[in-house]
Order: C-alpha cells, then structure tokens, then sequence
C-alpha cells in the first residue's frame, strides 16, 4: 500500500480524535464512552497509551515494557497537549524506522506497516467512542472514512477475531456510506 496514502489518512485520524477530544468538557469527563466498559477519561488515557504503546513496539522495546504502560495515568495536566506529545513521537518513529520490521504486539507479530494502520483504526474508531460518550457526531471525513472501509476492513475483521472489535454488525444497504460501514464492521 502506498506509503503516503497511510500518510495522509493518519494526518486524517489524528484530526478525528483530536475534534472529538476537544468536546470533552468536564461535565462529560466520567460519563460512559462508547466503549461501555470504560468512561470517557479511561478510553483518552487508553488512546494516549496506545501512542506509547506503538512507540514502544516501533522502537523494538520487549513486550514486558510495552504492557507495563497499561494502567499508568497517561493523561498529564493538559489531555491535548498529552496526546500530540505522545503522537509526536510516535510519527517521528514511523519516518526513522523500519516499518518492515515485525514488533510484538499482544495479537501477536506484526509488521511496523500494519501497526500504523492499526492506529489509524485506533484513533478513528475511539472517536468514534468518545463522540457518543459526549453525545457529538463523530467527526470522521469522507476521504478517511471511504480509506478505512476500501483499505482496511480486512484489518478489523483479523483484529476482532483476536478480540480487538465486537462482532460486526449486518452489512447496511447499499446507499449507506463508507462512515456506517465502517462502524458495522468494527461492531459499533
């Protein structure tokens, strides 16, 4: 897959979950996101991790170090500026390193290439999570939304067979767009 098509659509997704993070007021903070298990104050820690988490994967680091990052308090004093220090250095990782090298996720070995699409569905998708724990439309563009259901749907069928996604939800009717097909393959 070409490199600045991935380029171009995580610069896309970090859009999405940085819109959908600055809605976050206080008053929403503690209410349920759209991953019921968590509020919304877990899930933007959880997606703040997984910028470390990536990071840490990229840079070759063991998996003992990589998982001891869950349940750390990754949010700082500034959620936004938390996130875009975490996002930076991860970008800076994905244009020094390898990206054909395998690292060791927990699903198992993967491609430095399939780890940044795996974040691109991360920060889309967690979006999406967050924008119904405020009560927002989720504010995924077209062009992402239309890169996420040609290109990767694939990639969320494997990952919730490992137990990344719900279960898909039924196929929508044909007038339905790639953001509602993209949300019924990943089970939302």
């Amino acid at each position: 897959m070409d490199d600045l098509l991935v380029d171009i659509n995580l610069d896309r997704a970090e859009i999405c979950w940085e819109t959908a993070l600055r809605r976050v007021s206080g008053a929403n903070l503690h209410s349920t996101s759209g991953c019921r298990e968590w509020t919304n104050e877990q899930l933007i820690n959880h997606l703040i991790g997984g910028g470390l988490r990536y990071e840490k994967l990229l840079a070759q680091c063991s998996p003992a170090e990589v998982e001891a990052t869950r349940g750390q308090n990754h949010l700082g004093d500034d959620r936004l500026e938390a996130f875009w220090s975490q996002e930076r250095a991860f970008r800076r990782l994905v244009g020094e390193c390898d990206l054909g090298a395998q690292v060791s996720h927990r699903i198992g070995r993967i491609t430095g290439h399939q780890l940044v699409r795996m974040r691109i569905l991360e920060l889309a998708l967690h979006a999406a999570d967050l924008s119904a724990g405020t009560g927002d439309k989720w504010p995924i563009d077209d062009e992402l939304a239309e890169y996420i259901s040609t290109h990767l749907g694939e990639l969320i069928a494997d990952l919730g067979s490992a137990g990344g996604y719900a279960a898909p939800r039924p196929e929508p009717g044909a007038g339905a767009s790639h953001a509602q097909r993209v949300l019924n393959v990943s089970g939302r």
